[in-house]
């Protein structure tokens, strides 16, 4: 069997999980530092002091730096991160089925998973319940280089869900 995630691929995900989590606990402390920081330095003004004005401003644009900064970095790149670390997880855990299709083409466009892309494989597999043969899509992760399989060919895929983790050439 040959297989689409090997250890190097759990290994990575996590440690660029890890390197997420601490650049943005980095960036937290530095916010915090600076914002305790401003705070003394706004209550050691002298009450009714002219410069506390240009104070609350900076606060309030830092605080409002800090929560863009936030929702970007959280929602786009560590979020990512973080899906394509359950999904390894999922994959290394879990269990994976096998079953046997005819192949039968590679799908155009790019399906979004949980925030991961996901490129198609159609497969043909025979129902033994209908007597008949149906179309079963198999999502490969974009970020790896898909098999290349012939147009009828024979092949026992193993899927986690509809993700193909290995296949056998049959």
């Amino acid at each position: 069997m040959e297989k689409i995630y090997g250890e190097s691929d759990f290994n990575s995900v996590k440690k660029q999980k890890k390197v997420y989590k601490i650049a943005y606990f980095s960036v937290l402390g530095f916010y915090l530092a600076t914002s305790v920081g401003l705070w003394v330095f706004y209550f050691l003004q002298p009450y009714q002091s002219p410069d506390i004005w240009w104070i609350k401003l900076i606060m309030f644009v830092w605080a409002g730096v800090f929560v863009i900064f936030s929702f970007v970095y959280l929602g786009i790149p560590y979020k990512r991160v973080k899906n394509y670390s359950k999904l390894m997880k999922g994959v290394e855990t879990g269990t994976s089925n096998g079953t046997v299709g005819e192949f039968d083409r590679y799908g155009n466009e790019l399906e979004v998973r949980d925030g991961l892309e996901f490129t198609t494989l159609y497969f043909l597999e025979y129902n033994t319940k209908k007597q008949d043969f149906f179309e079963r899509k198999v999502w490969m992760d974009t970020e790896k280089q898909p098999p290349s399989f012939e147009k009828g060919e024979h092949i026992k895929i193993y899927t986690h869900g509809n993700i193909l983790v290995g296949f056998e050439r049959l």
